[in-house]
């Protein structure tokens, strides 16, 4: 026991130089918009209201000649594009869009960004190399296309525009933009989002091999009676829910697609 708390206390010790962390700021010029290109491993990305993009990593440096061996220099990969923050990753702003993306095909550890409230959003992440896309506080747009990845979206409103090839996708909007549509498609995920109960809404929702759940009572578009048994067929889901509002469309053809009340 004596020597496991040796060993404990040693490991937190050393836990300061092991764990390397870094913030970079960017103060955009005149940029309405940010966007997130491939990043290898797992991207947390938050509005916050400063005016600044912040980008910090964590990554664990277990060889300290690595280390030294670094100093001084910046990542760089074949398409030229250089770590210009220090965190893994490269930021311009160019035509009114800050483009963050990836130097390395090997994750540099957990990257966070923080951005601006008002800027909309665009995630392009192709590939197997990013695994993980964490979206939280965005009340601006947000359009995300992703290869492999899973997602998560929370406390958003939309409009949003989703498309994702193989992840999962898991929304959860604190309320619902009624001025622009929402369509999200998870093409070989489950589907799996929350709205609050009160929203008003037009639902369109999809799936071709999987099926639908719901705690929503939505009154449908058409009805089924005994004489017209082709609609059971169907697997389209179309109607309202609270009277109707913004269109909402939610598709997953090959896994489940589930619509929730937000608890």
């Amino acid at each position: 026991m004596k020597n496991l708390k040796i060993t404990l206390l040693s490991i937190l010790l050393l836990l300061p130089a092991l764990l390397f962390a870094q913030d970079f700021h960017f103060t955009p010029k005149s940029a309405t918009k940010v966007r997130v290109a491939t990043i290898p491993g797992k991207i947390i990305l938050e509005s916050h209201t400063g005016k600044d993009i912040i980008i910090s990593s964590s990554r664990i440096n277990h060889d300290e000649d690595d280390v030294k061996d670094k100093e001084g220099l910046q990542l760089i990969n074949g398409a030229g594009v250089q770590d210009n923050t220090g965190t893994g990753v490269n930021i311009t702003e160019t035509d009114g869009v800050v483009i963050i993306r990836g130097a390395s095909q090997k994750s540099e550890g957990d990257i966070k960004i923080l951005i601006p409230e008002k800027m909309n959003l665009l995630v392009t992440s192709k590939g197997w190399i990013a695994n993980n896309i964490k979206i939280n506080g965005f009340k601006s747009e947000i359009e995300i296309k992703s290869e492999y990845a899973h997602v998560s979206l929370s406390n958003v409103t939309g409009p949003i525009v989703l498309n994702a090839t193989y992840g999962h996708v898991k929304a959860v909007f604190d309320k619902v933009n009624q001025e622009k549509p929402i369509s999200m498609i998870a093409t070989y995920g489950t589907l799996d989002v929350s709205l609050p109960a009160d929203t008003k809404a037009d639902l369109q929702l999809e799936s071709d091999y999987g099926s639908i759940y719901t705690d929503f009572q939505i009154a449908m578009d058409k009805t089924i009676d005994d004489d017209n048994m082709e609609l059971l067929k169907k697997k389209d889901v179309v109607g309202k829910i609270n009277s109707g509002g913004v269109k909402i469309h939610l598709k997953s053809p090959y896994k489940n697609v589930y619509v929730r009340k937000r608890k």
